[in-house]
């Protein structure tokens, strides 16, 4: 085989990969059963007043909002030693449909990164990581999004099947993909994490591709718990787990 071409499917497979994680958006993504997504979608209007805590905004049942919420994290990434991560709300901004909640993430580990993360949280329950938020330098998505729906839409267990197309440069070259989004609540469950015992929604996300004759599939599972949002996380591929995220506290802002 081609050794070029052996590299440039190999690198085009991972890079697909980190774009799943960053598709799950920090445990926040999902959807309804199929047709357009809610009206709290990544077309929504970006303009409004930032809130704070006290306003009448509180998100959704699962995913509670409020300027200075904290999530802290303990992370485990396979080959790679046990690191933390702290999510925080900054800002709460009424947009059409609902509101614009941007957050910070600082991972600390062997390397430190701090990110940016913004959802649009509908005001029929839904969530929505905008265009804006996905992608990166090598992964840059065109059209799509990922989209939670109600708490009853999640406990219908109906799946909803959305598409995401970008363009992916790796190896020097460029290629159009279209990768396929599957979400859907799996029961509930009790789970046990660092920062206690919680009987929590399991939600399913599946990023699906076939690239240049290779099936790519990654898997996020996501633990919610009433009043205070994601407790425990997982990414797996091909079966097996390649990172988690447990809770190690929650502080309301």
């Amino acid at each position: 085989m081609n050794r070029h071409r052996s590299i440039s499917r190999m690198s085009a497979g991972a890079t697909l990969l980190a774009a799943g994680l960053a598709l799950a958006g920090c445990s926040a993504g999902s959807s309804p059963s199929t047709s357009s997504p809610p009206s709290s979608a990544a077309g929504s209007a970006a303009t409004g007043t930032p809130s704070g805590g006290s306003g009448s905004f509180t998100g959704t049942e699962l995913f509670p909002v409020a300027v200075g919420n904290t999530w802290v994290y303990r992370v485990t990434t396979a080959g790679q030693p046990a690191g933390t991560e702290v999510n925080k709300i900054t800002t709460v901004v009424p947009v059409a449909g609902g509101n614009r909640v941007t957050t910070t993430h600082e991972v600390r580990g062997t390397r430190s990164v701090s990110i940016k993360q913004t959802y649009l949280f509908g005001s029929d329950g839904s969530i929505t990581v905008p265009l804006t938020s996905l992608g990166s330098s090598t992964f840059t998505v065109k059209s799509g999004g990922i989209v939670w729906p109600s708490q009853a839409q999640i406990d219908s267990g109906r799946p909803f099947h959305s598409t995401i197309t970008a363009t992916l440069t790796a190896a020097g070259q460029s290629r159009q993909i279209s990768a396929r989004v599957t979400v859907q609540g799996a029961g509930s469950a009790r789970v046990t994490v660092p920062a206690g015992t919680y009987q929590a929604t399991v939600i399913d996300e599946t990023v699906a591709e076939k690239l240049m004759g290779i099936s790519i599939s990654l898997r996020v599972r996501t633990w919610m718990a009433k009043g205070t949002g994601p407790v425990k996380s997982q990414v797996s591929t091909n079966g097996s787990t390649i990172s988690s995220e447990e809770l190690k506290s929650f502080t309301k802002g």
